[in-house]
């Protein structure tokens, strides 16, 4: 059994990035937000598959708060895991897909640090807005 797999939970502080325009408009603007995730991780051969549901509150974005569920797929490389996640998001105006990458970094027996880039965009009610996520976080490992 690989390190990462098993059950998690996790904190994370990260920048949105986001804007609007169409009917609605808002200039590209940033956002610190804390975020909460909490997934389950199996090991399938040499990689890493999993899901991760996540809350994102970042409030001053053009879609405000977000939460979703994602699949997860990782390599892992001893106490590295670089990783894919693609999934849905959404709270305010719609659900939308969302999709980022990102790396865990085992540094303790139950403890990891991640960092990571998602983004998304929504096309609703004749407004078009993006949001890019830079986070950082910790997560405790239960296995």
């Amino acid at each position: 059994m690989s390190q990462f797999a098993g059950p998690y939970v996790g904190f994370k502080l990260g920048v949105n990035n986001s804007d609007a325009s169409g009917a609605f408009n808002k200039a590209s603007h940033n956002t610190v937000f804390p975020g909460f995730t909490a997934g389950y991780n199996f090991d399938v051969q040499r990689f890493v598959v999993g899901a991760e549901a996540f809350a994102d509150l970042h409030h001053g974005s053009t879609t405000f708060k977000d939460a979703g569920i994602d699949a997860k797929f990782g390599m892992p490389f001893n106490q590295f895991m670089p990783y894919i996640r693609a999934g849905f998001t959404g709270d305010d105006p719609d659900t939308r897909f969302h999709w980022g990458l990102g790396v865990d970094y085992k540094f303790a027996e139950h403890v990891s640090a991640v960092a990571e880039w998602t983004t998304d965009s929504s096309h609703h009610d004749g407004t078009k807005r993006t949001n890019n996520s830079f986070t950082v976080g910790v997560q405790y490992h239960f296995n």
